[in-house]
């Protein structure tokens, strides 16, 4: 008698495709939110391990991500941005003015504004207001801007040139506008921090543009154009590790009841400056021709730099006791800018992408070259955009 042999079940040919294609949704689904996944394991990670580090690895950990970042996203910025575009960025002075004078000028003096009655009412400390003054007067952040211009598609080289001018500005005017705010004058050690800016920003910059003079090194990046955007964004979020790990460790300076009512100036001003800039920058006398160009305007306006802020306030106020809490603004400050900012980056960059496309189909290119020509405020009409296949400009880089 023949008996049926017992075999095991084969799988079905569509129970393997399907784990195929949710395998394939999943590396998707992180490829494009890799930034926003790695600023939620970041900020995590810096709570689990802020406690087991010592300060002496803390401010070890501080002072190699304050290297190691900007070096190394201005060196990725040289070997990936073509030549001809930051050319075309220093031509954009209107561009350049509005975003100065609304980061250096406008935000101060709201600032001021918004806390002068706030601080008689005696709903904010006297500490707490002259810290975000303070904060207010610096100027924009060196890396965070270009790394999140650069992740939104935004135009790299345009902000590229307002970090840079604005540092340099800022060795001047922030005292100045401390002084006429707060009554408070102070110099800051100008040469060390040109020496700190042309090692960390201007050096790599130059390096990777040089660079790219080499034919094959300039293939080379164009080809890996997508790894170097994802090695910038890894370098990004070194910075919010770090950032968190001392904010975790240290603490604020404030009672919970005043550091929640900080919190929320300092976070109601972040977006009232995002909602003006945002604003301004759509306006013709700005001299922002572009979705891209909109984009740079917003990071490099409205952001405020860390890396100038702290020696600032211990120049000024190294022997006060409140020293804590005029920090605090500032510490507040910097962690808020660069979550918030992370979190309009896929938005933004959809909006370029529609721009780029509308643009396309409606063969708008030279008509949109007119406007922004050097007489109107404007270098030649180009996108730039990131590491997006899409991108695309109207020339080749030579």
């Amino acid at each position: 008698e023949l008996r049926p042999m017992l075999t095991e079940p084969t799988p079905k040919p569509g129970a393997y495709h399907a784990v195929r294609s949710l395998a394939a949704a999943a590396a998707d689904f992180v490829d494009r939110r890799f930034f926003l996944l790695g600023i939620v394991a970041a900020v995590g990670l810096a709570g689990l391990s802020a406690p087991a580090l010592d300060e002496a690895v803390r401010a070890r950990l501080a002072l190699a991500v304050d290297w190691t970042a900007p070096v190394g996203i201005f060196l990725i910025s040289g070997l990936t941005m073509p030549t001809h575009q930051l050319g075309a960025a220093t031509q954009l002075w209107r561009a350049h003015l509005t975003i100065q004078s609304f980061n250096l000028l406008l935000m101060p003096g709201v600032t001021a504004a918004v806390c002068a009655p706030l601080c008689a009412a005696g709903a904010l400390s006297a500490s707490a207001a002259d810290g975000m003054v303070i904060t207010a007067a610096l100027p924009t952040t060196v890396n965070m801007c270009i790394a999140l211009t650069r992740i939104a598609n935004g135009d790299e080289p345009l902000a590229v040139f307002n970090a840079v001018l604005g540092n340099l500005l800022g060795t001047v005017v922030s005292p100045v506008l401390i002084f006429a705010l707060l009554g408070k004058m102070a110099s800051i050690p100008g040469q060390k921090l040109l020496t700190a800016l042309s090692l960390k920003v201007l050096y790599p910059l130059g390096i990777g543009q040089a660079a790219r003079a080499c034919h094959p090194v300039r293939a080379w990046a164009a080809r890996r154009k997508g790894w170097l955007s994802r090695a910038s964004e890894t370098l990004l979020l070194l910075t919010v590790y770090a950032t968190f790990v001392s904010t975790f460790a240290k603490g604020f300076g404030l009672p919970p009841d005043q550091l929640a009512i900080t919190f929320a100036i300092v976070a109601s001003l972040h977006f009232a400056a995002l909602a003006g800039a945002w604003g301004l920058s759509g306006l013709f006398p700005s001299g922002i021709p572009t979705m891209a160009h909109r984009v740079a305007f917003l990071y490099t306006a409205t952001q405020k730099t860390l890396a100038l802020g702290l020696p600032l306030f211990g120049i000024l106020f190294g022997g006060r006791d409140d020293l804590a809490i005029l920090i605090t603004p500032l510490l507040i400050q910097h962690p808020l800018q660069l979550i918030v900012g992370s979190l309009l980056t896929a938005r933004l960059a959809h909006g370029v992408e529609e721009e780029r496309r509308a643009i396309i189909d409606k063969g708008a290119k030279g008509e949109r070259g007119d406007a922004a020509s050097p007489a109107n405020g404007g270098g030649r009409y180009y996108i730039a955009t990131s590491h997006r296949p899409a991108s695309y400009h109207t020339q080749e880089d030579g």
